[in-house]
């Protein structure tokens, strides 16, 4: 019985990976997922590509926008992945499941064109996403007794826009998005960066991990995510 007991159990383990398809939820946000006319591209786009690859699965993209990363919402749609340069921040592990990190990224401060700063909170006009990062880091300044002006946008596009028409000096982004908008715009990256932070995958399907994990160390030492990197830089 024990015998019979444990065939099973390896049976169930094995079948649990020989799933032919893998349900990835893609959120949208450059340079990691985005549209160009109408093919899907990006940075976590070919990553997760690699990875089918190196499981021999077949990966079924749902693209999400970013306000869907809930448990809630992510369990609902019976996902088994979810990636899209998510910041594995301490109040996220809480709620989710992470697969080991791919990226280094951070919060990095992008300035407009022609503008030149030395880091003088006080001497820049900062455009900030509501609810965001950004946004809690200047109210935080200006708690401490700076004089920092800002401006509140519904979204990152509008911030781009005030960069690109010198209606703000500088914005908040993620370190991979700020080195993409430069490419595009000629925007300038602050050489500091407000912090560093972990890019990792949230693992709604807990049996992916492991092979999830083996896969991503396959292409790191492989040097394939380096390799993409370059290409949106």
């Amino acid at each position: 019985m024990k015998k019979f007991l444990f065939l099973v159990l390896i049976a169930m383990a094995v079948f649990s990976f020989s799933q032919t398809k893998v349900k990835v939820g893609l959120l949208l946000g450059e340079p990691y997922a985005f549209w160009t006319g109408n093919r899907l591209t990006g940075i976590d786009y070919e990553i997760i590509n690699e990875i089918g690859n190196a499981l021999k699965v077949s990966i079924d993209i749902y693209v999400l926008p970013f306000s869907a990363l809930g448990k809630d919402s992510l369990e609902k749609l019976g996902l088994d992945i979810v990636l899209g340069g998510i910041h594995k921040t301490a109040e996220r592990e809480k709620i989710f499941t992470f697969s080991k990190s791919y990226l280094k990224s951070g919060l990095a401060i992008v300035l407009r064109k022609d503008f030149q700063w030395n880091g003088n909170f006080e001497k820049a006009h900062f455009g900030v996403k509501k609810g965001t990062t950004g946004e809690k880091i200047v109210q935080q300044w200006i708690a401490e007794g700076k004089k920092v002006r800002h401006t509140s946008f519904v979204s990152n596009s509008e911030v781009e826009l005030s960069l690109i028409l010198k209606r703000v000096d500088a914005g908040f982004f993620d370190y991979y998005n700020a080195l993409y908008l430069k490419r595009l715009y000629g925007f300038e990256v602050y050489e500091k960066l407000v912090y560093e932070i972990d890019i990792a995958m949230v693992v709604v399907n807990p049996s992916l991990i492991k092979q999830l994990n083996e896969a991503i160390d396959s292409l790191l030492k492989a040097n394939r995510i380096e390799s993409i990197l370059k290409k949106y830089q």
